[in-house]
């Protein structure tokens, strides 16, 4: 899990156990004129702002984890433009991330290999589908559906 959902989870922990402490509080108060009405009344707005805050910090981690989508994709776009003339602190950094490209190239090549040799071994082979030829045929149904063959 990562580092984000784990404070989440903890944020909306406390939150649930808060409300549940007000709401106790509520339903064992007595007000000034011996009712429980207005004391009830500040718990549930109290547990109706916890409620508020929990849906609110679902809001803002979902919108941290945007924006690191965001910054991700700058960087890798930065990184394709700069990638022959990096210099400074850059350097260091495309240099690491060339070598973990080729050693995940590397991965790759070895993984398709066995599934060549595995493949030719049992005489099975992995369907493949062209997106292109599937989109073709999916139209070509749907104008058939249609009756404007």
């Amino acid at each position: 899990m990562s580092e984000t959902m784990d404070k989440l989870a903890g944020t909306l922990g406390e939150l649930v156990k808060k409300a549940k402490e007000v709401g106790g509080q509520a339903m064992n108060a007595v007000d000034k004129n011996g009712t429980v009405r207005g004391v009830y009344a500040k718990g549930t707005e109290r547990t109706k702002a916890y409620a508020r805050i929990a849906r609110l910090t679902l809001a803002l981690n979902g919108e941290n984890e945007e924006l690191k989508k965001i910054y991700t994709e700058i960087g890798r776009l930065y990184f394709e433009q700069q990638q022959g003339s990096a210099g400074g602190f850059f350097a260091p950094l495309f240099a690491q991330a060339g070598e973990t490209t080729e050693n995940i190239r590397s991965i790759e090549t070895e993984i398709e290999a066995l599934k060549e040799k595995i493949a030719e071994e049992s005489g099975e082979r992995d369907i493949e589908v062209e997106i292109g030829a599937f989109d073709d045929i999916v139209s070509a149904d749907e104008k058939a559906a249609k009756g404007e063959e």
